[in-house]
């Protein structure tokens, strides 16, 4: 073979082999803008399975544990005890104040606030709500603190109960006997009626001498008219 036919034939070997090379390097970036465009698409959907649902209005309170949302879901609220008899009206009274008209976040059986305060844990701190055993650590350490405190239905006004205890009524007193009022002494009866025909009556009689304004006195025997009579 000639100098003048081995050129074309290398110059053939050479343009194959650079036709493979670059048919190699033209795979490996189309393989990679797939791989990318599958992970883009798993990212995404992974970010919409973790959205936080809707903020929601409270409609009106059931209980102090209970509300009514504005889309119509009844939540009752986890970690709390059903209001005692004692402490219900002021649990519905802090309830209305704090949630109805206003703008939540519903979390499961959880209202947050717009700060993002647990109503739960707040209605314990203040008394109006009683941990249930198993709560949640929050409400646990919430109600603790109430208790210290001596707040809402752990004061006075319930004693920590959730009936107040009827009051301890004294036995009646039974009424003391009266002492009769002591009776006036009689008066004295008037001196008896006297008379003396003379002075030696009245003298027999142990009355001389006779003065004027006694029983028996009289001005006729009295001579001298000296107030009194028979003395001599």
């Amino acid at each position: 073979m000639t100098v003048s036919q081995q050129l074309p034939r290398t110059a053939a070997i050479a343009a194959g082999f650079l036709l493979v090379v670059s048919a190699c390097g033209t795979q490996e970036p189309t393989r990679l803008a797939a791989d990318l465009t599958t992970t883009t698409t798993t990212t995404a959907s992974s970010a919409a399975t973790t959205t936080t649902p809707p903020p929601v209005t409270v409609a009106s309170i059931v209980d102090g544990r209970t509300a009514m949302l504005s889309n119509g879901t009844k939540v009752v609220l986890s970690g709390l005890a059903q209001p005692g008899e004692c402490w219900a009206a002021a649990a519905v009274e802090f309830a209305t104040k704090t949630l109805v008209g206003k703008t939540v976040q519903a979390e499961a059986s959880r209202l947050l606030l717009a700060d993002g305060t647990d109503f739960a844990v707040l209605a314990v701190g203040q008394g109006v709500g009683r941990a249930i055993p198993g709560a949640d650590t929050a409400i646990q350490v919430a109600e603790t603190a109430a208790k210290r405190a001596t707040m809402g239905f752990w004061g006075p006004s319930c004693g920590g109960l959730d009936v107040k205890p009827a009051p301890v009524v004294a036995p009646p007193v039974a009424p003391q006997p009266v002492a009769p009022k002591p009776q006036p002494a009689p008066a004295p009866p008037p001196p008896a009626a006297a008379y003396y025909a003379n002075c030696a009556a009245a003298k027999a009689a142990g009355a001389a001498p006779l003065y004027r304004g006694q029983p028996g006195y009289r001005a006729g025997l009295d001579g001298d008219g000296d107030g009194k009579a028979c003395e001599k």
